[in-house]
């Protein structure tokens, strides 16, 4: 079992990158695609009930115009860091800072997405052989207009 960090987004988003997604796996028909939420992985976590404090990134933020492969995973990268804060302060880190869409090889051009709300959450990730379940527990909205 992993457990993850991770930026959870809005209804309206999470439901507009799942479609996009769906479109993804109509086209090269990787379950990867399809396997876990569209999210902002964070880092490791230890898996505990209760959520630390943590200040919300910058909002918004947006996507650039590409999706890249790197690491072993899809993503749309979002440029200029701006997660190094909050990984401070959770105690972990990622190889990367974008929205994970799936684990195929693949890189396009896409519209740049805009993030305008998370909350912190925990992925908790178990694999069994080719099956994969997933659970998002604990989380919290994260107030853009609180920096510190």
């Amino acid at each position: 079992m992993e457990n993850y960090y991770i930026l959870r987004f809005g209804k309206e988003l999470r439901r507009n990158l799942k479609l996009f997604r769906d479109s993804l796996y109509k086209q090269h028909g990787n379950p990867s695609l399809l396997a876990l939420e569209a999210c902002i992985i964070l880092g490791p976590a230890d898996k505990q009930e209760a959520l630390p404090f943590v200040d919300c990134p910058h909002l918004p933020l947006s996507t650039l115009g590409a999706a890249s492969y790197q690491y072993g995973h899809l993503y749309l990268p979002i440029p200029d860091t701006p997660f190094t804060k909050i990984r401070e302060q959770l105690g972990t880190n990622f190889p990367y800072d974008g929205i994970y869409l799936g684990e195929i090889d693949t890189a396009f051009p896409v519209e740049p997405i805009m993030i305008r709300d998370v909350s912190l959450a925990i992925l908790t990730i178990q694999r069994d052989g080719e099956l994969i379940t997933w659970n998002v527990s604990s989380e919290k909205h994260l107030d853009s207009g609180r920096h510190h």
